[in-house]
């Protein structure tokens, strides 16, 4: 880890949702794979894309939301951050945004 890192100071969404304020209406869709990276900044045995969704998750929770009122995560196994994982999950995403009925899953 860069000796400049600092999770307070370089993790901006996270402080961006921390020092807002709630927003009615606002519903968040999060989705992480298992092998989107692997890198582990705190030696936890949890790549960090997923450390920093569920992290941001829980910013969110603090905030007032729910999951799976205003919150859903989709962890993806063995889900990559490529085009090919993102097709997968597309059909759960549209089924969630736009109640889209028909939409295979």
């Amino acid at each position: 880890m860069n000796r400049g890192y600092r999770d307070d100071r370089d993790r901006i969404i996270h402080h961006v949702i921390r020092k807002g304020d709630k927003r009615e209406g606002l519903q968040f869709w999060l989705e992480a794979g298992t092998d989107d990276e692997t890198g582990d900044r705190n030696h936890n045995g949890v790549i960090d894309s997923i450390d920093d969704t569920i992290d941001l998750i829980h910013e969110l929770e603090n905030k007032g939301y729910e999951q799976g009122k205003d919150i859903q995560f989709l962890l993806v196994r063995g889900g990559e951050h490529n085009q090919s994982t993102w097709g997968e999950v597309m059909p759960h995403f549209l089924k969630w945004a736009f109640g889209i009925s028909n939409v295979t899953v």
